[in-house]
This record gives structure tokens, C-alpha cells and sequence, in this order.
């Protein structure tokens, strides 16, 4: 299946080609969204249709995940007052 950057480019649509390593490099921005549409259909395209950087997506949104949930938790009672009671000294 091609995508549209594929389709535009048989077109005569002049889209550079994207490459794993430009995706390695704007991977956070990717993900959060933080680009221009077309650049980041671009670049979604080829993480999506790449199996290496398909596992750099699939593995950088697990850890922000992981982050998220454990953002959330609070600290034991008990590590609470050791802090308090180092804090204080």
C-alpha cells in the first residue's frame, strides 16, 4: 500500500524522502505534536511504514506511559517522613 508522500512524488509533487535517522532526530516533537501537518505526516508516514522506527515510536510512547503512571503514585508514608526529617536538619 502506498502512502500519499508516495503517491504525490509519482505525481510530480517534489517531497523529500524521509529517513530513519530524521525521524530519530524529531521523534519527541513527533509525538507530541509539536511540528507542522505536513512535516508531520511526513515523518509519521515513514515511522509508521519503517519497522525499526515503528519499534522507536511503539517504544518511546511504552516509556511515557510507564512515566505517566508512575507520575501518579504516592510516595509510602514512611519515605515521606524520612525526607521531612532530613529536610529539617
Amino acid at each position: 500500500m502506498k502512502n500519499v508522500d508516495d503517491v504525490a512524488r509519482e505525481l510530480g509533487a517534489d517531497i523529500p524522502e524521509c529517513t530513519c535517522e530524521e525521524v530519530r532526530d524529531h521523534l519527541f516533537e513527533l509525538l507530541d505534536k509539536e511540528m507542522e501537518e505536513d512535516e508531520m505526516g511526513r515523518l509519521k508516514a515513514h515511522a509508521e511504514s519503517c519497522p525499526d522506527c515503528t519499534e522507536a515510536t511503539e517504544a518511546e510512547k511504552h516509556m511515557r506511559e510507564v512515566i505517566r503512571r508512575s507520575c501518579t503514585e504516592s510516595a509510602p508514608e514512611s519515605l515521606r517522613a524520612k525526607v521531612t526529617g532530613l529536610t529539617r536538619r
